[in-house]
């Protein structure tokens, strides 16, 4: 597919993805992040949030996988080059989240055949909570030629 495929203002809604226990132990396990807040029911309680919640970055990972399951990265990818994120609300457990993902901006980049996407990104709950919002700007592959010469 060519650069049009990221033509700006175009915009998916990710599948959605429900946030469980297991996530949370899991993720804590990879990044060595054990916080009460999000691995002791006991301590998470007295917390504002009165529970458990997930880790901020495992949302947002989270959501940043599901944009692939769109088919609009895949191998295309090269690599991310920033992400600029705000988490808004909590994710509790049994949360499920999905993405409104909108091209914000794609530009030839100084490579051949390489582009530069800025994505936007508004993560929301099943209630249609906004959790987080962020930008992520990633250089992927061909389709940018046209670009470059126009």
């Amino acid at each position: 597919m060519g650069g049009q495929h990221f033509e700006p203002g175009r915009t998916v809604v990710t599948p959605g993805r429900t946030i469980g226990e297991g996530d949370i132990h899991l993720f804590a396990g990879l990044v060595g992040d054990f916080t009460p807040v999000h691995v002791d029911e006991s301590f998470a309680r007295t917390t504002p949030f009165g529970g458990r919640i997930a880790h901020g970055p495992l949302a947002m990972s989270t959501a940043i996988g599901m944009l692939t399951q769109t088919g609009w990265l895949g191998e295309r990818v090269v690599g991310l080059l920033n992400l600029n994120w705000d988490f808004k609300a909590p994710v509790r457990i049994g949360d499920t989240i999905r993405s409104r993902v909108r091209v914000e901006s794609a530009r030839a980049s100084s490579t051949p055949g390489r582009g530069v996407v800025v994505f936007d990104f508004d993560v929301v709950n099943q209630a249609e909570t906004l959790v987080q919002h962020g930008r992520m700007t990633v250089l992927v592959n061909s389709g940018f030629e046209a670009e470059r010469q126009a």
